[in-house]
């Protein structure tokens, strides 16, 4: 079936965009059911797009009116036998408006400035038909300049912006920035890759674009080419804003422009461009089998987001690191905070890599006051697990490189067909034997500990503790103005023994009224091991409490080279 979009931006202030779908019945069946996605691909909880959507009607070419019926959350049926037609007509123009005031990579926002199109949001599909060459059509005000997308441009003069896709899901995969944005672009292996800026940054030195193409021609070389026609990176720089979503031939990225303007900071954003730009690969091509077709009225359930995900959190810092974007001390102390939060998380006992990512949907993203004490991140946790495996295949000769290279040449003999976990076990197997292969199945699929800093001595890195013994209070605090409340309260910890909750506001600690500025210097006046009454409002209720303050878990001050020879062999294998 063929279906003609057309998206309508009139009024950006009012954040409407009208969408207007016209085809064709190509069948004998008395209805076609639309659809509108619940959820979208790299981003895992049931978002319920149709929630936007208003003043939605269906005409036959001819003018006349036809039924509509909404059948479910997200599915909206034209009915041509209820319709009662003047005149038979298979044609139909489906028109609704969409509100889009949300700025996230996961959904639109129009307003006076600019339009970012996240097609899921918008652009309806049709139950049981095949959408073959969909094009989509963009009205937007005059005073805006300029369109960017990954999809392919066949606009038959300037005036006009038409754009195609091969089929339904390749156009909702390309997202839309529209507006006065400033652009850029370079090539690569003779591929055009576009550049898109939203958003003011602060002055700083470094050189976004060059570092973007080298980190593309890094890893573009590394795989061996690349699978598109083009590429575009959509930044949009807002403060206090981070996050970044994949797409087939695009990207959509989010960061705070004044954390460009430090050298952590901007060493954070190489990283998410890195680890969006590999996800080309793996994810959108290298994917779980529950990933494609897509049933987008329906969580796909998979616990392979420590391969989707967690192997892409390890790539993206090394990649680099690898490619000289960072030095080998910066690359460290990545590796220190992410094993520091990892070690932080007591969820991580009760569930493992296979159960955070088939509970996705209900855990990750959506997390509560409880989610450190019940689980584990699969980007964290699977990063990790995934350095693991390249020290233990090191050992063997191996590494990493090894075991991306075949899943990449898996993919190209069986480009339809995703994967299992245990075919990714075999893989592992085939790459490092047996013994490495039990290995690293239990790592995914249990609690248990991981002994990391024997792991990371065979690396040739070495772990150095802190030493001081400071108070610990074991609860995360969260200021309402000057009024300190705890927000989570850790498993085990002092607070949680003493019997705190998450929503409790903290009064006074022995008759001492405590406000943030006095709970921020509590390292100066409470003493480990010393037991305290603290006066807290629960509920409008006045309570007390007797809490034992306790010794902050140990954590890591930093990862050393021990033997920088044996360290460049794992981390830059040749």
């Amino acid at each position: 079936m063929r279906l003609r979009y057309k998206l309508t931006i009139d009024s950006p202030s009012t954040h409407q965009v009208r969408v207007q779908i016209e085809g064709k019945k190509e069948t004998n069946e008395k209805t076609l059911d639309f659809f509108l996605p619940r959820w979208s691909p790299g981003s895992y909880l049931m978002r319920e797009y149709s929630r936007h959507l208003s003043r939605l009607e269906a005409t036959t070419q001819n003018g006349e009116r036809l039924q509509v019926d909404q059948t479910d959350v997200s599915v909206f049926q034209i009915n041509w036998e209820k319709s009662h037609l003047k005149k038979s007509d298979d044609s139909f123009t489906l028109t609704y408006w969409v509100f889009c005031h949300e700025l996230t990579v996961r959904t639109s926002h129009v307003d006076q400035s600019h339009a970012f199109l996240h097609l899921p949001t918008l652009l309806m599909g049709v139950l049981n038909q095949n959408i073959i060459e969909p094009t989509i059509e963009l009205h937007f005000p005059a005073n805006w300049s300029k369109v960017s997308t990954a999809l392919k441009d066949i606009s038959p003069k300037r005036e006009l912006f038409l754009y195609s896709a091969p089929h339904y899901d390749a156009l909702i995969d390309s997202p839309i920035e529209i507006g006065c944005h400033e652009t850029d672009g370079f090539q690569v292996l003779g591929v055009d890759h576009h550049l898109a800026f939203y958003g003011k940054q602060f002055p700083h030195k470094e050189n976004i674009k060059a570092d973007t193409q080298k980190i593309v021609e890094h890893i573009a070389n590394f795989m061996g080419g690349v699978p598109y026609d083009q590429y575009l990176f959509i930044n949009h720089f807002i403060p206090g804003f981070y996050g970044g979503l994949e797409h087939s031939n695009s990207t959509a990225l989010h960061y705070c422009p004044t954390q460009l303007t430090n050298r952590s900071g901007y060493i954070n954003y190489l990283a998410l461009v890195s680890h969006e730009y590999f996800h080309t690969w793996n994810v959108k091509r290298i994917r779980p089998f529950e990933f494609g077709p897509f049933n987008y009225l329906k969580e796909a359930t998979t616990n392979l987001l420590w391969l989707a995900e967690g192997l892409t959190s390890l790539m993206d810092e090394l990649f680099i690191y690898r490619m000289g974007l960072i030095s080998l001390d910066e690359y460290l102390d990545m590796q220190k905070d992410n094993l520091n939060r990892y070690y932080g998380i007591p969820g991580k006992k009760f569930h493992s890599l296979d159960e955070s990512s088939f509970n996705a949907w209900i855990k990750l993203y959506r997390p509560d006051e409880n989610s450190n004490n019940s689980s584990i991140s699969y980007y964290l946790k699977g990063g990790i697990v995934f350095f693991a495996l390249n020290i233990l295949l090191s050992e063997k000769e191996k590494s990493i490189n090894d075991f991306l290279k075949l899943l990449w040449s898996d993919y190209q003999k069986n480009p339809k067909r995703g994967l299992t976990s245990k075919q990714v076990f075999q893989m592992v197997e085939e790459v490092g034997g047996a013994e490495i292969r039990n290995t690293f199945e239990t790592m995914t699929s249990t609690t248990d500990d991981l002994d990391l800093e024997t792991l990371f001595t065979k690396a040739g890195l070495t772990f150095n503790w802190e030493t001081a013994e400071t108070p610990y209070l074991g609860f995360d605090p969260e200021f309402i103005n000057d009024r300190v409340q705890a927000r989570a309260v850790s498993i085990d910890g002092p607070a949680f023994k003493a019997g705190l909750n998450a929503g409790d506001e903290i009064i006074a600690i022995n008759g001492l009224r405590i406000l943030k500025d006095r709970f921020n210097d509590f390292g100066k006046f409470l003493k480990v091991n010393e037991t305290y009454e603290v006066t807290i409002c629960r509920l409008s209720s006045i309570q007390n409490l007797s809490l034992r303050v306790g010794v902050t878990p140990r954590k890591l001050k930093s990862i050393a080279v021990a033997n920088k020879a044996i360290a460049e062999k794992y981390l830059n294998p040749k």
